[in-house]
């Protein structure tokens, strides 16, 4: 076969193909495959809108570790609270009630609270520190510490002034503060001796011992001797049961308290 004497033009078909109509095939075939390229590009991108998570959506990776986070501040606050209640128990244990104030018991409890204010054992705290008070209150008032039964009194109110038990105790204190005392001396020696001249003299202070409102304290070296003072007393003249406590000590005595006597009662 014969080369062309046109050098810029090839045989195609047993024919010549002129450079114009070459440049135009191979601008049609680059065009071709640039809407390929393009269609196969716009075809990811609609595939990707489903399979990629939006911007607008945290990644997995990207999501704040926000569940280690509270699990670590639930452990935190657990054994604060642990710790709180383990401190309260051992204020209630030593009377540190409420005082002192930053090492009390109240103190540790209203912690606890503040950390769970729904806590059980915190709450029934509170109560007890309350009993407490009230306990301590009536050993006072025995001892006829009148003023000080009112500061303890003073101090259960101030933890729960709504208790029910706090105003019944009040009125008790009141009514002891302002009863009339009187008070019986004995010889030790006679009573050791169960003198028929001591025996006497409790019976008489015994009619007394019968009114409305008495309130009877013996005090002997020994039980035995108390339970014959008392037998002593309850052979006074009259019906009204006595009412007596009893404490073993010295010196011997018999103390009476008359409470006032409610309108109406003789």
């Amino acid at each position: 076969m014969q080369r062309s004497g046109h050098l810029n033009s090839r045989s195609t078909a047993g024919r010549d193909v002129p450079p114009a109509h070459l440049a135009r095939r191979r601008a049609r075939r680059t065009l071709a495959r640039t809407v390929r390229v393009a269609a196969s590009a716009w075809l990811l991108g609609i595939a990707g809108c489903h399979l990629l998570p939006s911007s607008s959506q945290d990644t997995p990776a990207a999501r704040p570790a926000t569940a280690p986070a509270a699990a670590a501040a639930a452990t935190q606050a657990a054994e604060q609270l642990a710790a709180l209640l383990d401190a309260a128990e051992q204020a209630l244990r030593e009377d540190r009630l409420t005082t002192p104030a930053a090492a009390s018991a109240y103190r540790y409890f209203a912690d606890a609270l503040a950390i769970d204010p729904d806590h059980p054992e915190a709450r029934q705290g509170l109560e007890r520190i309350v009993e407490r008070y009230l306990e301590l209150a009536e050993g006072a008032m025995e001892r006829q510490g009148w003023e000080r039964a009112r500061t303890l009194l003073d101090r259960a109110a101030s933890v729960d002034a709504e208790h029910p038990g706090i105003p019944p105790r009040r009125r008790q204190l009141e009514l002891l503060a302002a009863a009339e005392r009187r008070a019986l001396a004995l010889d030790r020696a006679a009573l050791r001796a169960r003198q028929d001249a001591l025996a006497e003299r409790l019976r008489a202070f015994g009619g007394d011992a019968r009114r409305p409102g008495a309130r009877v304290r013996i005090r002997a070296p020994s039980d035995a001797e108390a339970r014959w003072i008392y037998g002593q007393l309850s052979r006074a003249a009259g019906e009204g049961r006595i009412r007596a406590t009893i404490d073993v000590g010295l010196p011997p005595q018999v103390e009476l308290l008359l409470l006032p006597t409610p309108a109406g009662q003789g």
